[in-house]
């Protein structure tokens, strides 16, 4: 993984000590990072990125290249989830936003209460996977911006969610297999370099980590055995936040 090299001159200047690959591709299941012999080692890193690659995805091809110009009176807003096909998106969303905009529609959650009083206008809505429609500007030009769901709102400054978030993701099953390196490690200390990528953490955490981090993390982590410390830095940070058994840092990222 690319971010390997990243981490390894994130940690050998954060901690002042020659930090090597370790996986060398000469046995299965070997950890990441080094410091000290391999016989007998000081720490040992495993390096993942952590990303929604359906969120990635959809976001590259749909909101990410920009307004779409369609023949409407007015300007949207519409938020689409991860599993939005979006061919067929741009290719039936026009006649639906023209018929809102006849019948004085201007605010649209796809929610049960909808589905409720217009099915047929729901099913229609779902069927593009839209989460929520709604009118911005009026009159307009017809630009329809697209989003997705779980970005943006209120920044925590303080990073108060990330303890309980790195806890809990450490524990998710598809991780296990970095629980296993480490523990296989023998080092004194064990750590976990996260990678955050586009939609990678719940926007409490991702929001914080992709700004200028000025303030650390308080909340200790529960970590699971045998993890010993983390290193967590969003992929386009200029900074991140690391757990050293007694406390979080910040560390410069660039």
């Amino acid at each position: 993984m690319a971010g390997e090299n990243w981490g390894r001159r994130i940690v050998e200047r954060e901690l002042k000590a020659t930090t090597v690959k370790n996986d060398d591709g000469s046995a299965p299941g070997m950890y990441d990072l080094r410091i000290g012999p391999p016989q007998n080692p000081q720490l040992a890193i495993e390096c993942f990125q952590c990303v929604d690659s359906a969120f990635t995805e959809t976001w590259n091809i749909g909101p990410a290249r920009g307004p779409l110009n369609l023949a409407l009176k007015n300007n949207w807003t519409v938020v689409i989830s991860p599993a939005a096909r979006i061919k067929t998106f741009k290719q039936n969303v026009e006649p639906i936003l023209q018929e809102v905009e006849e019948r004085g529609i201007y605010n649209l959650l796809v929610d049960h209460y909808l589905k409720w009083n217009d099915a047929s206008l729901f099913e229609r809505l779902s069927s593009l996977h839209i989460d929520h429609a709604y009118c911005y500007e009026m009159p307009g030009t017809g630009k329809v911006e697209l989003g997705l769901p779980g970005i943006g709102g209120a920044v925590d400054d303080c990073g108060r969610a990330v303890g309980d978030w790195i806890s809990k993701l450490l524990r998710e099953p598809k991780y296990q297999d970095v629980l296993q390196k480490l523990e296989r490690s023998r080092a004194t200390e064990k750590h976990a370099f996260v990678f955050v990528g586009f939609g990678g953490a719940p926007w409490e955490v991702e929001g914080y980590l992709m700004g200028e981090i000025s303030e650390a993390p308080t909340q200790s982590p529960d970590l699971p055995f045998p993890v010993t410390g983390v290193w967590i830095v969003a992929e386009t940070a200029q900074n991140g936040v690391r757990w050293d058994g007694s406390a979080w840092h910040i560390f410069d990222a660039k």
